[in-house]
């Protein structure tokens, strides 16, 4: 059987999250908070929590410096795909192109509960296409990062 041929498609290749280079004030600012609180933890007797945050840091400590991979996003008629992850137009509510940063996101907010927001590295010469093309398959509705993304981009992660 043929495929049929898409009307539209864009495509674009974009790092997962902005990269950051931390320096070693940084990791030291992490590892003195958390073994604060490792140890203020264990202090008021939960020493597994202490153990998890400990555990946690080392984690982040070890990946955090990690170069982001490229993504490829594809906007269709059958909706966004992220990498290997495709996002149906009926499970999405609305979209937002968020150009206000300095990497500029395409705002998916989803149907789904746990994933409200989703957000999309977003290439600038081809916004206005992706616009145009949402627009006749979801509504634009302003949104905005969550509060938790927000904190982690304020504290440098």
């Amino acid at each position: 059987m043929r495929k049929k041929p898409s009307p539209f498609k864009i495509e674009w290749d974009a790092y997962e999250h902005e990269y950051k280079e931390r320096s070693s004030d940084w990791f030291w600012a992490v590892g003195i908070v958390s073994t604060s609180i490792a140890i203020a933890s264990i202090i008021f007797g939960n020493v597994i929590l202490g153990i998890l945050i400990l555990v946690g840091t080392f984690t982040l400590v070890l990946f955090i410096n990690k170069e982001p991979d490229k993504v490829h996003v594809m906007v269709t008629e059958q909706g966004v795909t992220r990498g290997k992850i495709h996002y149906p137009y009926y499970t999405l509510a609305s979209y937002w192109l968020d150009s206000e940063h300095p990497h500029p996101k395409l705002l998916l907010r989803s149907q789904k509960f746990f994933l409200p927001i989703l957000v999309v590295p977003l290439d600038t010469s081809l916004a206005e296409e992706v616009d145009k093309t949402l627009v006749q398959f979801i509504p634009e509705e302003e949104h905005s990062l969550t509060v938790v993304e927000k904190l982690l981009e304020a504290l440098g992660f």
